[in-house]
């Protein structure tokens, strides 16, 4: 094993140690507060930080936004909900529209782009990354950033979904 190896690998195990003692008291709240937290009124469309965790590999980590596409009736009795993350590495190829005019399009199917400019309430341009679809419990749901309001681009997302597996 090389030294580089065996940085990263304390690296991993001390992160890992450290989002276990958050996953405890994520889970302990979770037992306190069970009936608040599963009729908590999260919107699909919503985009909310999200606490999750420590992974192996490239699997989104960290607290970071996710966008909510669950239907309505699970996000408001289901203990659980179906998010999406987001990352601020945008991987793109320029693309020109009918007119002429270049733009940035996704390098993968499966991701949407939010840019901050139609979206103020992001911290940076994002994409959202259709291929790392999640349910998660709704303790694991932080603070509300806010919304995509318009059907068309949840629709859009849901494409990219859909792309993924094969529907």
């Amino acid at each position: 094993m090389t030294n580089q190896n065996a940085s990263k690998k304390a690296e991993k195990t001390q992160a890992i140690q450290d989002w276990t003692a958050k996953k405890i008291q994520l889970s302990d709240s979770w037992i306190d507060d069970e009936i608040n937290q599963t009729s908590r009124a999260i919107i699909r469309g919503g985009i909310y930080k999200c606490e999750l965790g420590e992974n192996i590999g490239k699997e989104q980590s960290e607290k970071r936004p996710v966008l909510v596409i669950s239907n309505e009736l699970i996000n408001t009795t289901s203990p659980n909900i179906s998010v999406i993350p987001l990352t601020k590495k945008l991987k793109y190829k320029m693309a020109k529209t009918k007119g002429g005019k270049e733009y940035k399009k996704p390098r993968y199917n499966s991701h949407f782009f939010l840019f901050k400019k139609d979206y103020p309430f992001l911290e940076h341009d994002s994409a959202v990354l259709g291929e790392e679809l999640k349910t998660v419990s709704k303790i694991r749901i932080a603070e509300h950033m806010g919304d995509i309001e318009d059907q068309m681009v949840i629709n859009k997302v849901l494409q990219r979904v859909k792309w993924v597996y094969g529907m």
